[in-house]
């Protein structure tokens, strides 16, 4: 019999402080891979695809990215869009599970 190997990602979103009307809920998503499930070439093609863009060895992080900060704050809209899009498209391939808690803070 196989081993099986299920990897999670745990990723957060959001603050501890209190209730304001612009953030009302904390976060918590897990993305969950079974390991038997090979992505390498997914993995390199949307590194590829990414490096085309310009954006070589780079983490996509969707909150800046929609909002246009950090590394994108000189971007174009299409240009976000296209990182955006990558990221959809990437993901939508993928086998995998996921999951998404939401707690109120008020």
């Amino acid at each position: 019999m196989s081993e099986k190997v299920l990897s999670v990602f745990i990723d957060e979103s959001g603050d501890f402080g209190p209730y304001e009307i612009h953030a009302p809920y904390y976060l918590v998503s897990m993305i969950l891979h079974n390991q038997n499930i090979d992505i390498s070439e997914n993995i390199k093609g949307f590194d590829s695809h990414l490096s085309n863009l310009g954006y070589q060895h780079h983490a996509i992080h969707t909150g800046p990215l929609i909002r246009r900060e950090s590394v994108y704050s000189n971007d174009l809209v299409e240009e976000r869009k296209r990182l955006f899009n990558a990221l959809f498209n990437f993901a939508r391939r993928l086998d995998f599970q996921y999951s998404c808690i939401k707690v109120k803070k008020k």
